[in-house]
């Protein structure tokens, strides 16, 4: 989650200084690829990624997968297709040397209106693939913040060589990741549906209990006027 979001930061363009205590403050820069991100005030906002410091401290913000400033820049990055290719280096003597690895990253995302209200159910979820060159996913064993450190940068030249030379294998692999990604999205789906029934139901329980305590009231306040009547 750290490694992900200090990146999604850099990509956009935001500064980071570190104030130790895990805090962070991230502010607007005049390079940001947008004039605005989402979730962070003009004025900047100190962050971590620490529950219990978020929640000993009123004036930071405790950033998780579902926080406005990793939702809406994993948008910002799709919608501008900017930063959603990366290439490295990964040094690793238990692998052979030409071995290729494609890490994946889809998002899971519902469209339908806002005002249905399902993004409280399904919000946009990443979904980690890690191919390697048979086509296997490797993403349980091979976690993503282990992975990272490992990765060295190349250079742009240098990068667009590679990825020549590897081009067939790459789109080889991505057809497989489409394939191999169902399964955990159809996971995804069912846990967003499991959600929305749970708390449609509850909802609807309680508007029956409501109803069935009106209809309770009703009956005690025209009860004395039913026996009058007879009497």
């Amino acid at each position: 989650m750290v490694t992900f979001a200090l990146s999604l930061f850099d990509t956009i363009g935001l500064n980071q200084d570190d104030k130790g205590e895990n805090a962070l403050v991230v502010t607007p820069s005049e390079h940001m690829m947008v004039p605005s991100y989402p979730g962070l005030p003009y004025e900047g906002a100190t962050i971590t990624f620490d529950r219990d410091t978020a929640l000993s401290r009123e004036d930071m913000n405790f950033i998780s997968w579902e926080h406005p400033m990793i939702q809406g820049g994993i948008d910002l990055v799709m919608s501008e297709g900017v930063g959603t290719c990366a290439v490295s280096l990964l040094k690793n003597k238990a692998l052979p040397v030409g071995t290729i690895l494609l890490e994946l990253v889809y998002v899971v995302d519902a469209q339908a209106p806002k005002k249905s209200g399902i993004s409280r159910f399904l919000p946009p979820t990443p979904i980690r693939m890690m191919m390697d060159g048979r086509g296997n996913d490797l993403s349980a064993q091979v976690e993503f913040e282990g992975f990272n450190r490992q990765l060295s940068p190349v250079n742009r030249h240098l990068a667009s060589k590679l990825v020549t030379s590897v081009q067939a294998d790459v789109h080889r692999l991505i057809e497989a990741g489409n394939g191999a990604v169902e399964e955990k999205l159809t996971v995804v789906r069912e846990e967003a549906h499991k959600a929305m029934y749970a708390s449609l139901n509850g909802e609807l329980e309680r508007l029956q209990a409501s109803r069935r305590l009106t209809q309770i009231f009703v009956m005690k306040r025209l009860m004395p006027l039913n026996l009058k009547s007879l009497s």
